[in-house]
C-alpha cells in the first residue's frame, strides 16, 4: 500500500505513518455509541419507540466504526514511535477497554434486536459500554499528551523522545538504549 510506504530514512515511514491512521477512526465510534446511549436515554424518557430505534441503528454504527478503530489501535500499538514506559504500559488498558466496549455494545445491540424489545437491563448494559469506552477514551488521550506516543519525536521533550522504543527503533545519540542519557544527570531526582 501506498499509504504506509517506507520513506527511506522517513522515520514516518513515508506519506502516511500506519501509527495515524488510529486517530483518524477512533471519533465516529466514540460519537455513534455514547451519542446512541444519550438519545436511549432521551427516547426512554419521552416514551418514543423510534427514537430508541435510531438509537439501536447508531449503537450498530458505532460498533462497527469501532472495529476499525480497534484494527487500526493494532496497528498504532505495534508501529507507534517513542513514547513514555508508562504510556506503554496504559496501552495494555487503553486496548482493554475499548475492546469490553466494543464487545459489550455489540451484545447492546443484538439485545436490542430481540422480539421482546429493550428493557431497564439492556439500557444499563449500554450505560456501563459506555462508561468503559469514555474511560478507555480518556486513556487514549492521556497516552498521546501525556505519554508522546505517536507524537514526531523530533518536537518531544528528551526525557520522552527516548524513554521507550520498540524493536527496531534506536537511540538518540548521546542516550543509551532506555532513551537515558549516556552519563547519568547529577541533578536528576532532586
Amino acid at each position: 500500500m501506498l499509504l504506509f510506504a517506507n520513506g527511506g530514512d522517513d522515520p514516518a515511514g513515508g506519506m502516511f505513518p500506519p501509527w495515524e491512521a488510529h486517530p483518524a477512526t477512533v471519533h465516529f465510534p466514540i460519537a455513534f455509541l455514547l451519542g446512541a446511549v444519550a438519545l436511549d436515554l432521551y427516547a426512554w424518557g419521552r416514551g418514543r419507540t423510534d427514537l430508541a430505534h435510531a438509537a439501536t441503528w447508531l449503537i450498530a454504527a458505532g460498533t462497527i466504526s469501532g472495529l476499525l478503530a480497534v484494527a487500526t489501535g493494532l496497528l498504532a500499538f505495534f508501529t507507534v514511535p517513542a513514547h513514555t514506559s508508562a504510556a506503554h504500559g496504559q496501552m495494555y488498558w487503553h486496548l482493554g477497554l475499548n475492546a469490553v466496549a466494543i464487545v459489550l455494545f455489540a451484545a447492546v445491540f443484538f439485545l436490542r434486536r430481540r422480539p421482546a424489545g429493550v428493557g431497564t437491563g439492556v439500557r444499563i448494559a449500554g450505560l456501563l459500554a459506555a462508561a468503559v469506552l469514555a474511560a478507555g477514551a480518556y486513556l487514549g488521550g492521556r497516552l498521546v499528551y501525556r505519554g508522546g506516543a505517536g507524537v514526531d519525536p523530533a518536537i518531544l521533550a528528551p526525557e520522552v523522545r527516548g524513554s521507550h522504543e520498540h524493536p527496531g527503533t534506536t537511540s538518540e545519540p548521546g542516550e543509551n538504549k532506555k532513551g537515558e542519557p549516556a552519563t547519568p544527570d547529577p541533578h536528576k531526582g532532586h
